[in-house]
């Protein structure tokens, strides 16, 4: 049997029958505050719950849904999220640091002020999410879908925008300092491109700056 306690009181929020979650399917469950830290939710189906201020620290949710859900506060501080599907819920002020998280689905979710800062979300379909004010520091973004994204005063410092599709996001106060945005597609659909002549490439030789005739 498996417990799974409150992650500070340690009272039991549910007993499972089963020694593991994996490819469990949970329903209408309040499990806000459960201590999941570690565990190996692969394949397991999160549906309608209550997943407010929860820990998945360190677990494995490998190809898990979460659906329908309110996760806010919650932590999943280097978890292994490959493939997962997070659509569709809500996870504002949620921490998920140094995540692998590579080809996760996030279409239509709420993550209003969340940290993915140094985390692997390449290949991720971030479509219509709400990610406004979120830290995603050094994130590799390489290849993610975030069409139409709320993207506003997001900060992308040295994340890795390679190759993603921002089409029709809301990019308004974001910052993209020292980001790598090759092949990115950019806000109005079009390649994100430009080049930045130089200060040596912009001066004058010697003998021209006494040449009346020369050009400006």
């Amino acid at each position: 049997m498996l417990e799974i306690k409150h992650k500070d009181t340690g009272k039991r929020i549910i007993a499972v029958k089963h020694d593991s979650l994996r490819g469990r399917a949970l329903s209408g469950l309040d499990l806000a505050g459960a201590d999941l830290k570690g565990l190996d939710l692969s394949a397991c189906k999160f549906i309608s719950c209550n997943l407010s201020d929860c820990d998945f620290t360190e677990a494995k949710l490998v190809r898990t849904k979460i659906s329908n859900c309110v996760a806010k506060r919650s932590t999943f501080q280097n978890a292994v999220m490959t493939e997962c599907d997070f659509s569709d819920s809500v996870f504002d002020i949620s921490i998920f640091r140094q995540c692998k998280a590579n080809d996760a689905k996030f279409r239509h979710s709420k993550m209003k002020s969340s940290d993915f800062m140094n985390s692997d979300l390449s290949g991720s379909d971030m479509m219509f999410a709400e990610l406004e004010s979120g830290d995603f520091r050094s994130a590799n973004l390489t290849g993610s879908n975030l069409f139409s994204a709320d993207l506003c005063k997001a900060d992308f410092t040295r994340a890795d925008l390679q190759k993603a599709n921002m089409t029709d996001a809301k990019i308004l106060g974001a910052v993209f300092q020292f980001a790598k945005m090759a092949d990115c597609i950019a806000t109005n659909g079009k390649p994100w491109g430009f080049s930045v002549r130089s200060e040596k490439a912009n001066r004058k030789p010697w003998w021209k700056v006494w040449d009346g005739t020369a050009a400006l």
